[in-house]
């Protein structure tokens, strides 16, 4: 719609503004102390009063644990998650909060991230440069079914 259209439902008006309102007022930072380990990664955003309406949570890794090497001087992050409270998605909350996670790690000499990631999670992930990497297992899930001899009478397998 051209920027003088008017739109007459005052719901999506409403919904629209507050959006703006939003993006517009979103402060960004990363909580350190209190706590938190230092191999943690936190990041929040909050809203001027201090509501929170999303954060990144994400840790260091030593790859030499994971392969017996020598200790080295090189980290890497895992990523542990993004949350973006349910009237905020949409707004860009979630790409900026992986943008000041990744501007974090160039300031801290760190370039590898990974992530396992869900549904959602993956498109943004994607959107923001991270890349499948083929190596990695597969999620498996396993789920048990009661055997014959444990489900209730009249139960058929």
């Amino acid at each position: 719609m051209p920027p003088a259209t008017y739109e007459r439902n005052r719901r999506y008006r409403d919904r629209r503004r507050r959006a703006e309102e939003i993006r517009r007022t979103v402060r960004l930072r990363r909580v350190t102390g209190g706590g938190l380990p230092a191999t943690s990664w936190r990041f929040v955003a909050e809203l001027p009063g201090g509501d929170l309406v999303g954060e990144l949570r994400a840790h260091e890794r030593s790859p030499h644990l994971i392969d017996g090497a020598e200790p080295a001087e090189e980290r890497e992050i895992v990523f542990d998650g993004v949350l973006v409270a349910e009237g905020c998605r949409r707004l860009g909350i979630g790409r900026r909060l992986l943008a000041m996670l990744a501007d974090e790690m160039g300031r801290s000499g760190i370039r590898n991230a990974h992530a396992i990631a869900e549904a959602a999670d993956v498109d943004l992930l994607l959107a923001c440069g991270w890349e499948f990497k083929t190596s990695r297992p597969w999620a498996l899930r396993l789920d048990r079914r009661p055997s014959a001899a444990n489900r209730p009478s009249g139960e058929a397998g």
